[in-house]
């Protein structure tokens, strides 16, 4: 599988001669030195919160309080103190995403539409103007899903959009991270999103399948609706990255650890995820490799026991195409590759792979993409398969009506799904709705 990355990664390091012609010239390379000296500025507070909702469908603008009236200015201003933490620093998000799925033939027998929401409340602050605590960032996200998990409903091993899950109120991330002006290093301790640093597909990250960004294989990721307390260092080297965490393994024995605190950490079960990258970054494209293990026991499909398990992955992504003039549209291909213990877990194998076209139309607020996931099911003794693996091809276009909402169609084709032979192939229309509110 990674010989397959090796053969492709020049491909799509390289574009197109066509698209080479018609793309902005390409940014210049940097000397070490400066690359180093980028390297040692702290992310925007914008792009913290982009990788924090990376697959939320952010609308361009919010609604705006002042033109809804007294009712709305209290309920949107939160009766005045949101634009009081704004003043001081505090930058704050709150998203509400809505999935409505119908599915048009094939799979299970099963009510359409299914509904399900999503709210997403963020609050991040910069400790330099206040505390005069230089390179300081806290971080800290409520989630409210209400509705049904029409993955589970529909049957599929892999999830139809990445904010199904089951009914939950939590606060899914709170953390603090130090950043080292000298040398770019980047520190974060606390309830943590493992996706937004590791194993993410930044290209893929507008579709509404789950599995185009972040496989399935790593399946105890600690991510979106199970984040856990850690610890994970980013380092900067030049135009490359090396990172690396450690997590709460709780989620291997069962415990729902996006609704949890600390505990497991220092109390039984004492599991342990653990998670390293190294990443290259270039002119519109990106590399990155990496491996993770998790300490817990588990049961194989064929009952024997097996202490620990992990896993290998691989994320390529390139712009293809890229306007005359800056903004006016770029084509981004992504490939996706991943391996686990098919003794253990159901998916073993995994290939993703597309093409997705922002700012599709003058205006800047159109995207489109069209990717399959394809899921290589585990062929052992007691797993339960009679398909060798589930695909998924997506094609959804966005588009924002209004600057504070998004709407995106979403049409999906899932072949053999469950890889259960007695299911017909599916065909999924969904249709979502962000809201910045």
């Amino acid at each position: 599988m990674f010989q397959l990355l090796l053969t492709l990664t020049p491909l799509l390091a390289s574009p197109p001669r066509a698209a080479q012609e018609t793309s902005a010239a390409p940014a210049p390379e940097l000397p070490d030195a400066q690359a180093a000296e980028g390297a040692a500025t702290p992310p925007e507070l914008d792009e913290v919160v982009g990788a924090e909702l990376r697959g939320r469908d952010r609308p361009s603008g919010v609604l705006d309080a002042e033109e809804r009236g007294p009712v709305g200015r209290a309920l949107l201003e939160w009766g005045g103190l949101r634009p009081y933490l704004s003043d001081r620093g505090f930058e704050m998000e709150v998203l509400y995403t809505v999935d409505s799925s119908w599915l048009a033939s094939g799979a299970v027998e099963e009510d359409n539409p299914l509904t399900r929401g999503l709210l997403d409340a963020t609050f991040t602050y910069r400790t330099d103007p206040l505390l005069g605590w230089s390179g300081g960032t806290f971080h800290a996200g409520f989630q409210w899903f209400h509705g049904v998990d029409a993955s589970t409903r529909y049957g599929v091993v892999q999830p139809i959009t990445n904010i199904d899950a089951e009914r939950r109120t939590q606060l899914g991330r709170i953390w603090f991270e130090q950043h080292f002006a000298s040398s770019g290093t980047r520190l974060r301790l606390g309830k943590i999103d493992a996706n937004s640093q590791f194993a993410f597909v930044d290209g893929a990250a507008s579709f509404l399948h789950s599995s185009m960004g972040v496989s399935p294989t790593v399946f105890l990721l600690p991510t979106y609706p199970d984040s856990a307390f850690g610890l994970t260092i980013v380092q900067p080297i030049g135009r490359a990255s090396l990172s690396a965490g450690v997590f709460d393994g709780a989620l291997a024995s069962g415990v729902r650890t996006g609704r949890h605190g600390p505990s497991t950490v220092f109390e039984s079960p004492s599991e342990a995820f653990f998670i390293g990258e190294a990443a290259w970054g270039w002119d519109g494209g990106r590399l990155a490799l990496g491996a993770w293990r998790s300490t817990a026991e588990f049961t194989r499909f064929d009952g024997a026991p097996e202490s620990g398990t992990g896993g290998l992955y691989a994320v390529a992504e390139q712009v293809v195409w890229r306007a005359a003039e800056r903004g006016r549209g770029e084509c981004t291909t992504f490939l996706q590759l991943g391996s686990a213990d098919g003794d253990i877990t159901a998916i073993d194998e995994h290939l993703g792979f597309g093409l997705a076209w922002s700012d599709a139309v003058e205006g800047g607020t159109h995207s489109a993409g069209l990717g399959v996931s394809r899921a290589g099911l585990s062929s052992a003794t007691g797993a339960g398969f009679s398909e060798a693996a589930e695909t998924a091809i997506e094609l959804y276009y966005g588009f924002e009506p209004v600057e504070w909402l998004r709407l995106k169609p979403d049409l999906q084709f899932i072949a053999d799904p469950g890889g259960d032979a007695a299911l017909e192939d599916a065909w999924i229309l969904s249709l979502r709705a962000t809201l910045a509110l």
